[in-house]
């Protein structure tokens, strides 16, 4: 039975003599490296964007190259099914990335090209030891590893493994592994894997399921707009692996994203959430097609700002820097949401209030708008707004009773109306006043209901009141849900 081949790994000082390992008593006569061309050398370079988008999102992309044989490796444990965990694909002589690994990857990277952010070199320098008679006793495997960053040696290693061969015996074994101990070697069990030498160089973000406790506006949105990006993402891939037909998610995707930022105006910079909205405007209004680079620039558009977002949120540059009355403890997210709702809630009930029966289209679209941006807020700030269950269904059902009071018939406008034919203004006229007439009841209904209503929600947003142009002369009812704070 043969012998097994026994590996011992040390971990060396970069820098460091070579230690004497030939020894007459114990039989090793002589230490050999080997010619030249059995050196060989490995290098490992990490490709990306310039602000490396692909290592935020958990994706990294290498080539590898072993001597004269190079291969690309993709690895997105994170991103499967739609990427895949590893992926091996050898290097053309184009090193150009393969088609369907570079289309999957345009989501990730958009429009900025790729190219080399740091490198892992090895070169490899293998001894044989000998003993009287020429015959290997074993071998050396001396690697010296330098990691390049930006051009810059950031890192340099030194793996040192002693194959014993068969011919060896237990006292020249313990004589190679007690002279590289000396020579400052830490023995080890396994070297970390070139690929794991990479990885520690990216830096993919990490998003915990729910934000911080205190989070400020700025972590908060970070977070928010984070979870975002990558739900978008995975929409892409879907899209893209033909999972679903068309770009009828994205574009719904990026229509919660717009509706969001919408509900955030009290914290997100408005130059930046116009320019999102315009964006996303330009996607949503297209046709559905049938692969997302379809939708042209405007969605590259979109994809940028929102990362962007993700990374540095654009704040208002008038958002408050405290929300204490001391001026001293930084104003939280939680805090700057809840008063935001608080505010849009009394606007909701001063628009309330001001209608009647004989009120006019404008007035009631007011009261709906107010409703809708009160219910924004409170979907937007839900992971930090605490319980919100019981409020968010009384504003719900306000918001649908509001909307049942719509005229579904457009006013017509008097200069179109001064277009038409006798007839046909005639029609618009009996139209829209049929319009009316079926909003009458929903709005009676609406306006005999309203006071308990009203009375229900100053009990659940008491700090609405302030808000209000005379709190004093409000009553609230005592009314409270239990599933509420």
């Amino acid at each position: 039975m043969a012998k097994r081949v026994r590996n011992y790994r040390f971990e060396m000082p970069y820098q460091v003599d070579a230690p004497s390992l030939t020894d007459l008593q114990a039989g090793i006569d002589r230490v050999r490296m080997r010619a030249p061309r059995d050196r060989n050398a490995r290098t490992l370079t990490l490709l990306d964007t310039t602000d490396e988008r692909l290592s935020w999102a958990g994706v990294l992309l290498a080539h590898q190259v072993i001597g004269e044989t190079g291969d690309w490796l993709l690895r997105a444990p994170d991103w499967q099914p739609w990427l895949p965990a590893e992926r091996l694909e050898s290097l053309d002589d184009a090193e150009a990335l393969p088609e369907d690994l570079a289309r999957l990857l345009l989501p990730f990277r958009r429009r900025a090209p790729i190219r080399p952010i740091a490198d892992i070199r090895v070169d490899r320098t293998v001894y044989q030891l000998l003993d009287p008679d020429g015959v290997e006793l074993g071998q050396l495997l001396d690697d010296r590893i330098a990691v390049r960053r930006g051009g810059l040696v950031i890192a340099r290693h030194r793996e040192v493994t002693f194959e014993a061969g068969a011919a060896s015996t237990a006292p020249q074994r313990t004589l190679v592994v007690d002279r590289l101990q000396l020579a400052g070697g830490v023995r080890v069990t396994e070297f970390p894997e070139l690929i794991d030498r990479l990885i520690s160089l990216t830096h993919p973000v990490v998003v915990p399921a729910k934000p911080a406790s205190g989070a400020d506006p700025e972590d908060f949105l970070g977070w928010l707009f984070t979870g975002r990006m990558l739900g978008l993402l995975r929409a892409d891939l879907q899209v893209r692996k033909g999972d679903v037909a068309d770009t009828a998610l994205l574009a719904a995707e990026l229509a919660d994203v717009a509706e969001l930022v919408r509900g955030l105006a009290v914290l997100v910079d408005p130059i930046w959430a116009n320019e999102l909205s315009w964006h996303v405007g330009r996607v949503v209004a297209q046709s559905p097609c049938r692969h997302p680079e379809d939708l042209g620039e405007s969605y590259f558009d979109a994809l940028d700002a929102l990362a962007t977002a993700a990374r540095s949120p654009r704040l208002r540059p008038d958002l408050p820097d405290s929300g204490s009355a001391d001026g001293r403890a930084p104003a939280t997210a939680r805090q700057l949401l809840r008063n935001e709702a608080a505010l849009r809630l009394a606007e909701v009930i001063t628009s309330m209030d001001a209608l009647t029966a004989d009120a006019t289209e404008v007035e009631w679209t007011h009261a709906l708008a107010a409703a809708e941006q009160v219910l924004r807020v409170v979907n937007a700030g839900e992971p930090v707004l605490g319980k919100f269950a019981a409020r968010r269904r009384r504003l719900v059902g306000l918001l649908g009773a509001i909307a049942q009071t719509a005229n579904p018939v457009p006013e017509p406008h008097p200069d179109v109306v001064a277009t038409l034919s006798p007839a046909l203004a005639y029609q618009a006229g009996r139209d829209y006043q049929r319009g009316q007439d079926e909003t009458r009841e929903p709005r009676r209904k609406l306006l005999d209901e309203w006071p308990r209503t009203k009375g229900k929600l100053l009990d659940e947003w008491p700090e609405a009141v302030a808000y209000l142009p005379d709190p004093k002369a409000l009553t609230a009812g005592r009314v409270k849900d239990d599933d509420d704070d």
